[in-house]
């Protein structure tokens, strides 16, 4: 009887039982192992939402909620092929134990990055779309050389111009400063 709730389970990725609490099928992604090469499978999870006291609703599953309520009241356990199993401890909580999906359905696959050099084929470079021909071409334009910085050269030209005039400033008046022109 209780194998009614396992397609409809499946089908519609959640399964609402009155007075008992909610099914709900959980899908993680699947994952890029780049050591080992691999992706591997999405993985599926189901997650129990238990029931809260005063909620009151009436769905498809409501004549089987009601059995598995007492069942569990006499029993204290009720299993779902497929889907797991129902328990109640002594406070009347109840609790859930999924069923383990055989690994034998989520194996990974071997994915090997395959660079072919004379294929082109988009990429993203920064913010900007382009392709790898461009950016080959790009990369290997000739760029005009930038003259190296010779600022020094100025600043020696303005240092000896510099000299020049104080040389020239001690000849005409004598190596006295100031204008200080007696001696003591």
């Amino acid at each position: 009887m209780y194998n009614i709730i396992a397609p409809a389970f499946f089908q519609k990725k959640t399964c609402k039982l009155p007075g008992i609490g909610q099914l709900i099928l959980v899908t993680l992604p699947a994952e890029i192992d780049f050591l080992n090469t691999q992706i591997k499978a999405p993985q599926q999870s189901i997650v129990f939402a238990p029931a809260s006291k005063n909620e009151n609703v009436f769905n498809e599953f409501s004549a089987i909620s009601e059995l598995m309520k007492k069942k569990l009241d006499e029993e204290g356990l009720v299993a779902i092929l497929g889907i797991g199993t129902f328990s109640q401890d002594i406070t009347g909580t109840i609790h859930f134990e999924p069923v383990d999906l055989d690994p034998l359905f989520s194996q990974p696959v071997t994915a090997i990055r395959v660079i072919r050099q004379d294929a082109q084929h988009n990429i993203l470079v920064g913010d900007k779309n382009t392709n790898n021909m461009e950016m080959t071409e790009m990369l290997n334009e000739e760029h005009p050389a930038i003259p190296p910085d010779r600022w020094w050269i100025w600043a020696l030209a303005l240092a000896i111009v510099a000299i020049g005039l104080l040389l020239f400033y001690y000849y005409q008046n004598g190596w006295h400063f100031l204008g200080n022109s007696n001696p003591l």
